[in-house]
């Protein structure tokens, strides 16, 4: 009799950041719900090849950055074929892949997890081939973490799949999907994002003022959004927000906004603020708040007014959590223009490409608290407690 005690892994790719943080989401939930229950989280980019791990999440950081046109044309011309047959291409693809992920097959046989829940593609089709050739007791679950479902998330033997939509549970038909077998749970964000938080608190620890509004600007995590500097600087010039970058690890970007004096309580004029040093009159709070690399952006995004940003899967979906107005600039071409062309739909998001346009877009919301209010609705319409759904369901499924 096998005693091994019931474990789950989640398994993701560190191309981006989303994947990586709808794993983490995930066991944060199944660590609230199941104290005692095994669980471990791994990159796959860890068990594979030095090259290719180079070749898969280095590639994936350049194309998408310098050359977006090309990604997007290869996004396209991969998904198929839209049936369940495997293609000839499709066959190759997923026998190098496998061989490359071999170790992490091995760790896998060696530990028997009682579920495989993968927050993205590239290991999917190794698992279900596994289940395929009669490794016993393993279940695998795939999480889409984007409104569209691109070819690569088809795998066989997969017991469940969660997607953000019931477009996205409609459009994997094609697969010959039988649709019980997916669950609508929306994209999984961590319980951090749900949690009930003091504003007050939040204002005072972070030093924000509370009289203005917050203008949240997403500018220096995996990929910037495009000229944040300037962006930052017509906010400013244009509006009386408060504006927090995220500046991330781009030590760049953090030097060049600390030289806006709105970053140490000045007003943008120079003068005025050496006589307010010189007279000893309190300075008073920043109308620019650089946030280096955080954990805690829930708590800023509780008290934002907007927030503006790429249309990455993970990070709209917090921003449907909190129920934030977003302005949503120039999308890849891919899954993120996917997830912007939903989420203007259904009224949860502005879309601006160009700084002018990006800028204005701030200014004429911040002025039209209706239509702020409006936004925040539509974006909590959309959630779905997809943490709390997916957790569920595994542990039944245990």
């Amino acid at each position: 009799m096998d005693d091994t005690p019931q474990r789950v892994i989640c398994l993701s790719v560190s191309a981006g950041a989303g994947h990586n943080q709808a794993a983490q989401a995930v066991l944060a939930g199944l660590k609230l719900a199941r104290p005692e229950l095994p669980t471990e989280f791994i990159d796959v980019m860890g068990k594979v090849p030095g090259w290719f791990r180079a070749f898969y999440t280095g590639g994936y950081n350049v194309v998408v950055t310098h050359l977006p046109s090309w990604y997007g044309f290869g996004y396209r011309l991969f998904d198929r074929p839209h049936t369940p047959q495997r293609g000839l291409s499709e066959r190759v693809r997923m026998c190098y892949e496998r061989f490359e992920m071999r170790h992490l097959r091995s760790y896998l046989l060696s530990q028997r997890p009682a579920v495989v829940l993968c927050t993205h593609f590239l290991p999917i089709p190794m698992v279900g081939r596994m289940i395929g050739r009669g490794v016993q007791g393993l279940r695998l679950m795939g999480v889409v973490t984007d409104n569209e479902a691109h070819r690569w998330w088809y795998g066989e033997n997969v017991e469940r799949y969660f997607v953000p939509n019931d477009q996205v549970k409609s459009s994997m038909g094609r697969w010959n999907i039988d649709p019980q077998r997916i669950t609508v749970s929306g994209i999984p964000v961590h319980p951090k994002w749900t949690a009930p938080l003091d504003r007050a608190r939040i204002y005072a620890d972070w030093q924000l003022p509370a009289d203005r509004p917050i203008v949240m600007l997403s500018g220096g995590t995996f990929f910037t959004v495009g000229p944040t500097v300037q962006i930052a600087r017509g906010i400013l010039d244009r509006t009386n927000a408060c504006v927090v970058v995220l500046a991330g690890r781009n030590k760049q970007l953090q030097a060049d906004l600390a030289s806006f004096p709105e970053a140490w309580g000045g007003s943008g004029d120079a003068a005025s603020a050496a006589s307010s040093s010189a007279t000893g009159a309190s300075c008073p709070l920043p109308r620019l708040k650089i946030v280096p690399f955080t954990d805690k952006v829930h708590e800023l995004a509780e008290v934002s007014t907007v927030m503006v940003t790429k249309a990455g899967g993970l990070t709209t979906s917090e921003c449907i959590a909190k129920g934030v107005a977003m302005i949503l600039t120039k999308s890849v071409p891919g899954q993120e223009e996917a997830n912007a062309r939903m989420l203007e739909a259904e009224g949860a998001a502005i879309r601006a490409e160009e700084v002018d346009a990006i800028i204005a877009a701030v200014t004429e919301l911040l002025a039209d608290p209706a239509k702020v209010a409006s936004l925040r609705a539509n974006a909590r319409r959309l959630y779905h407690p997809g943490t709390q759904i997916i957790v569920d369901e595994v542990l039944r499924t245990m």
